[in-house]
């Protein structure tokens, strides 16, 4: 589940993002505000799917057939895709196959967002509930 949330709504990047999950196991991601601003759940085939507050979805994540997840769209076009590199990061690329972002743990066993050059974006971290909260970099 955290590499899923990790890997999710890079749109929100300079904002504190809250994941948690909802009475039907849905995990809910809220701004700093506490407002919705998408949920995910697994449909008929297995597949992630995140929807708006409105109910419109905003994009589909499953694995292919060598492992990788992949990232769509709502009209099915790929976006993204998230492979393991030789260090065991978390590789996302695009459709091009061009690096967007990396993801590794930190000492205290937090998850590290880096964009393609290195820089750190942000990190993930548990808040005392249990909640994973991407912290953007300041």
């Amino acid at each position: 589940m955290t590499f899923l949330l990790v890997t999710t709504l890079s749109f929100c990047q300079n904002q504190k993002i809250t994941y948690s999950k909802d009475y039907s196991g849905n995990t809910v991601a809220k701004d700093q505000y506490g407002n919705v601003i998408a949920i995910a759940s697994t449909d008929y085939s297995g597949k992630l799917v995140w929807k708006d507050k409105y109910g419109n979805v905003i994009k589909t994540e499953s694995e292919d057939y060598s492992g990788r997840t992949v990232t769509k769209d709502q009209y099915g076009n790929t976006q993204t895709t998230k492979s393991k590199d030789y260090a065991g990061n978390t590789v996302e690329k695009d459709q091009y196959g061009n690096v967007l972002y990396t993801y590794s743990k930190d000492y205290s066993g937090n998850t590290v967002k880096k964009d393609k050059y290195g820089n750190v974006l942000g990190t993930y971290k548990e808040d005392y509930s249990g909640n994973l909260v991407f912290y953007p970099k300041q």
